[in-house]
């Protein structure tokens, strides 16, 4: 079963190569679709939020 899964990541980064991230659709948990583009902004979002988990974080 590992190696279908190998195949359908390979086979969907190929397909996918070149497309830009506005015109790539996900949807996740029964939400609205968002683009791939919308997904990587919220992301980054997050990581500047994020608050230092200790002092040698700062």
């Amino acid at each position: 079963m590992a190696d279908k899964e190998k195949d359908m990541d390979k086979e969907l980064s190929e397909m996918l190569r070149g497309v830009p991230p506005q015109n790539i659709l996900i949807s996740f948990d029964d939400k609205p679709a968002k683009s791939l583009a919308d997904y990587a902004k919220e992301h980054q979002a997050k990581q500047k939020k994020r608050k230092p988990k200790n002092d040698r974080e700062r």
